[in-house]
């Protein structure tokens, strides 16, 4: 027997502070233009229990993981690798982790900043309060699948140049696109409904696209598309929806600002309810769950110091306020730094997360994950469905086979080594066969 239980928090801060996402932000807001929330959906069988948690959040930083998981473990008693949590990745919302402003002229000063303690702990306060409410939710459910292709909504911004292979990020569709060649996209909207009795619970979708659709306001906080998508599904469905992100790393949407937060997310609700005959009863499967620990290394901070770091910084910030743009080396710079203070060093470990749900797999990743990972781990496990900025928030993943390409992804997006995109997915695999 499935039984599964579900919960939401607002997370909107009623104070100004900083939203994440664009190096350009060099103020605090407290302009809103849709309410963020986290999400709570509770499962349990055979006594064990699992909660996916979703934030409306451009990612959390894995050491803030750890306290949210340990948090939720001395409350509960449920422990990781049996709590999930992924980020939708919108850019317009707060985060609990400090902030760097690289652009001069705004009310914030170039520089570093501390995470916003209010806001930290406000959120921690809500993920408890949902999870608390999600685990007195519980009720008996039946799990049903589909996997609905939605094309015409995102592109592959990795864009190939005829002339000579090599990649030119487009962030918005190029007005020249005979020049390019596209790069596939993973374009399934996978959707678990809990149903109860013959009524909806709730709804989990999974969707690759990166939440900078935007709005009318560049301030303004918001969930972006995934926020309109949950809107949607509780008035055409009457329950509760959750978003993953999948590996959405190098797609962006087709049409951004305006009504395009709403278009999207329409889209997808819609698709949802014109496909309720593609959906397939999935109850009979094993609750499990594991993990797989992984070590990222980076050549550009090996045998550094944390003072040869601090040092670096402070000459590029210094260069930075003389500049009329910031720099690829001013940016970095800040990179490398706050890669190095989260995690004490030149190597950073994290985990891959697995979590079985129905007849698929989700493999969280804490990265924002590149196409060519997901279809290369697929390709092995087809029943994979690949998550990212789930469990941490650590950079970029391309391939190894990406960087000589260059594009901002490979260029300053990461600061890990080539080969550690190939890595995760061989240890990808690996838990896969295993799991």
């Amino acid at each position: 027997m499935l039984k599964m239980g579900c919960a939401k928090s607002d997370i909107t801060p009623a104070w100004p502070t900083y939203i994440h996402g664009y190096a350009s932000r060099n103020r605090l807001t407290d302009e809103v233009e849709e309410n963020i929330e986290v999400g709570v959906i509770a499962l349990e069988q055979n006594n064990k229990k699992s909660l996916i948690i979703t934030v409306d959040m451009l990612g959390i930083e894995y050491p803030e993981i750890l306290k949210i998981n340990q948090a939720i473990a001395e409350r509960t008693g449920i422990t990781y690798p049996n709590i999930m949590i992924s980020a939708s990745h919108t850019h317009f919302a707060p985060s609990p982790s400090g902030y760097t402003v690289y652009f001069k002229d705004g009310e914030l000063p170039q520089g570093c900043y501390p995470a916003d303690e209010k806001f930290a702990a406000f959120f921690m306060k809500k993920i408890l309060a949902a999870v608390d409410h999600a685990l007195a939710d519980m009720e008996e459910v039946q799990l049903l699948q589909a996997d609905i292709p939605l094309s015409g909504v995102a592109f592959n911004r990795r864009t190939v140049r005829k002339e000579d292979g090599g990649v030119t990020t487009n962030y918005v569709y190029p007005p020249d696109p005979e020049k390019y060649n596209f790069s596939e996209i993973d374009t399934v909207l996978h959707v678990w409904k809990f149903m109860h009795g013959k009524a909806p619970k709730g709804v989990l979708a999974r969707y690759g696209c990166h939440p900078v659709t935007g709005g009318y306001n560049f301030y303004g906080i918001s969930a972006d598309y995934p926020g309109y998508f949950k809107q949607y599904v509780k008035e055409m469905l009457g329950c509760p929806a959750f978003f993953i992100l999948g590996t959405a790393g190098d797609v962006v949407p087709m049409r951004r600002n305006g009504e395009s937060r709403k278009d999207i997310g329409a889209m997808m609700a819609s698709s949802i309810r014109l496909a309720e005959r593609t959906f397939r009863n999935t109850t009979d499967f094993e609750l499990k769950t594991a993990t797989a620990p992984i070590t990222l290394y980076s050549d550009q901070l090996k045998g550094k110091t944390a003072a040869e770091l601090d040092a670096t910084w402070e000459a590029e910030l210094e260069k930075g306020k003389k500049l009329p743009n910031y720099t690829r080396e001013f940016y970095m710079s800040g990179m490398l730094r706050s890669m190095f203070y989260e995690f004490n060093g030149a190597e950073g470990n994290v985990a891959i997360q697995l979590m079985q749900l129905g007849d698929r797999v989700l493999v969280g990743l804490p990265f924002e994950v590149l196409t060519i990972i997901g279809q290369k781990i697929r390709a092995a496990y087809p029943e994979a469905v690949i998550a990212s900025c789930t469990g941490g928030y650590e950079c970029y993943l391309p391939t190894a086979e990406d960087f000589p390409k260059g594009g901002y992804e490979t260029d300053n997006g990461t600061i890990w080594n080539p080969d550690t995109g190939d890595r995760v997915i061989e240890a990808a695999i690996a838990a896969l066969k295993a799991f």
